[in-house]
């Protein structure tokens, strides 16, 4: 498939779900420096996979064994999974700041089990590449099989 349209797979546990890569942004190095130790990513490029889950009318529960897998040139890319972290203020009235990664966060398999039938939700996955190519192919996957697949 292109990007932007649905595949409808199977669910993990019932029915299917509606699964459209919306676009694959390109981010820049810089957009790293404000994660702990940024000297880890030196020479990578961060990839945006812009994402929408969509639950049917069949439902399908928490689909948490499946995920997508991005690539270049045939080699896998890393997933960079970036957890949101509160830092306190030592201000009583605001004990508590919450730093998350702007730039791209996840759906979350909550917001998704808590959508309506037939409402989708968007989320965004981080794939660091060497160099600055583009990655051509994102899949969807369970349990090493593939369900989906777009390519640009």
């Amino acid at each position: 498939m292109k990007f932007g349209e649905k595949a409808t797979v199977e669910g993990d546990k019932s029915g299917t779900v509606g699964v459209t890569v919306e676009r694959v942004e390109k981010g820049d190095n810089a957009d790293l420096s404000g994660l702990e130790n940024p000297e880890k990513y030196k020479g990578k490029t961060p990839f945006y996979v812009r994402y929408k889950l969509t639950k049917t009318a069949e439902g399908n529960g928490n689909d948490a064994s499946s995920h997508f897998e991005v690539s270049k040139d045939g080699k896998r890319l890393t997933e960079l999974m970036v957890f949101t972290s509160f830092d306190t203020t030592g201000d009583p009235s605001n004990p508590l700041v919450v730093r998350a990664f702007e730039r791209c966060e996840g759906a979350g398999h909550t917001k998704y089990e808590e959508a309506a039938e037939g409402q989708s939700v968007e989320g965004c996955a981080i794939y660091l590449a060497e160099g600055s190519g583009a990655p051509s192919t994102v899949t969807w996957t369970r349990h090493n099989k593939t369900l989906a697949t777009w390519k640009e």
